[in-house]
């Protein structure tokens, strides 16, 4: 798990920054090597103010964005993990057939994008309970019987390898996955996920 972790959050550069605004959802971009992707600075702009372009990258065997290297100077995603196919956007607004989105997690720069086929949005709660699984970033940080910390700590020494069930403002209702050591099952519990614009978890799209 920890050399995942490893390669999840520094080699595939999924960036999770602190003080970054965690906005209403997120944005998933459904790519292939034909995928072309404008950002706009407004809606009412005619022109894109940014460009990126999808294509099959034979020397990796992979699909991959025209000039990355280039390309990474503004774009700082959510989730950047082409092999896996997992590209996301914190999203901040949706109007009409438009999602505003954090293009840079480390300066909180946003831009807008289409909605299109190619576009996914799934609030938070949606987003995590569709992740293979979570944990705390602190093992300081207290499981609870109910979603406020005067019902009462739960004992826990399995691993952090929870799913998701629910949300309920800062707090996520959790279980114990597959992954999990079966001798210390959860059956129901509940953490904060964030506090303010900080996540106080770790998420991970796959095992």
């Amino acid at each position: 798990m920890k050399l995942k972790l490893t390669l999840l959050f520094s080699i595939l550069s999924i960036s999770i920054f602190a003080q970054t605004n965690l906005g209403i959802g997120l944005v998933t971009i459904k790519f292939d090597d034909k995928t072309v992707l404008p950002f706009y600075t407004s809606i009412n702009d005619k022109e894109p103010v940014k460009t990126i372009r999808f294509f099959n990258d034979k020397s990796i065997n992979s699909w991959n964005i025209k000039d990355l290297k280039n390309q990474q100077k503004w774009l700082k995603p959510e989730i950047l993990w082409l092999d896996y196919n997992y590209f996301v956007f914190r999203c901040e607004e949706k109007e009409n057939n438009w999602f505003k989105i954090i293009v840079d997690n480390e300066s909180g720069k946003s831009l807008w994008i289409k909605k299109s086929k190619s576009t996914l949005f799934r609030n938070w709660e949606k987003f995590l309970q569709d992740m293979f699984s979570v944990q705390r970033k602190s093992k300081t940080d207290k499981i609870y019987k109910l979603p406020n910390k005067n019902s009462g700590a739960i004992r826990y020494s399995g691993e952090d390898c929870f799913q998701v069930r629910s949300m309920k403002g800062d707090w996520i209702e959790v279980f114990t996955s597959e992954c999990d050591d079966v001798k210390s099952q959860l059956k129901s519990g509940w953490i904060k996920w964030k506090d303010g614009n900080n996540l106080l978890i770790e998420y991970f799209p796959t095992s």
